[in-house]
């Protein structure tokens, strides 16, 4: 998995290797959540995921699976005006 933004700040780190069959990316969200006690510091509206270059809203939303060996990147996106 790649954090970039902000998201890679919370955690701090750019890369996690997870070990698991096949998990959504919500649960991969609440396994972050979990394993870094971010409790309500992760808001999904704020994320853009993409599931080995396509975004993850295409495959399902927070549904779209993930299987070993597939590039999970995790972007914050920052909006401003």
């Amino acid at each position: 998995m790649d954090l970039l933004g902000g998201i890679r700040k919370l955690i701090g780190t750019s890369q996690i290797l997870i070990s698991s069959n096949e998990l959504s990316v919500d649960n991969l969200l609440s396994y972050l959540e979990k394993k870094y006690t971010l409790q309500n510091k992760i808001k999904k509206n704020e994320l853009m995921i993409a599931v080995n270059g396509v975004e993850s809203s295409l495959l399902g939303g927070g549904n779209a699976k993930v299987a070993a060996g597939d590039v999970v990147t995790i972007l914050t996106v920052v909006h401003g005006g």
